[in-house]
């Protein structure tokens, strides 16, 4: 009887640990690599989302993975927004990827170091199809030990 409840246990466990892991909050997330992990200046990577209302507050994250190998202590991109209404935006960001002592910001797995930068909160002003384009802006015209990038946006909801 008691091996039997702790299976049990050990099966509710993993199935409350997996159906944990991809929260319900996560409107949208999509990562994209680069061959040979180098990200070339003409790669511009694409990501395409729908929000669905404009009263729920979301954020907005870039993702990047790159290897322990990364030559940079940060990165610079490009961001390019096509909004539903036709409006279009670019911004530069700086992506800090280490401290000046060399030790990396992102959490570290094996040989690849994992990022994840908030780069906006709030409210959508307009419901419906967004764009993201992101580029990088650095002087190389191959950036080395750059695994992929990608958005993710979740809803925030405010605790009370």
């Amino acid at each position: 009887m008691r091996k039997k409840i702790n299976v049990f246990v050990v099966i509710f466990s993993l199935f409350v640990g997996f159906t944990s892991c991809d929260s319900s909050d996560v409107i949208y997330e999509d990562n994209q690599g680069f061959e040979n992990n180098t990200w070339a200046y003409d790669d511009i990577k694409e990501f395409n989302f729908t929000i669905p209302d404009s009263i729920t507050p979301a954020k907005i994250f870039i993702n990047l993975r790159t290897t322990l190998d990364y030559q940079y202590s940060n990165i610079y991109m490009y961001l390019h927004i096509a909004y539903p209404n036709g409006f279009t935006d670019t911004d530069t960001l700086e992506f800090f990827l280490a401290q000046p002592n060399g030790k990396w910001l992102g959490e570290v797995s094996g040989t690849v170091v994992e990022n994840q930068a908030l780069i906006a909160q709030g409210i959508f002003s307009d419901p419906g199809e967004y764009t993201y384009k992101i580029e990088q802006a650095m002087y190389n015209d191959a950036l080395e030990e750059v695994v992929d990038v990608g958005i993710r946006v979740e809803y925030m909801y405010i605790k009370q």
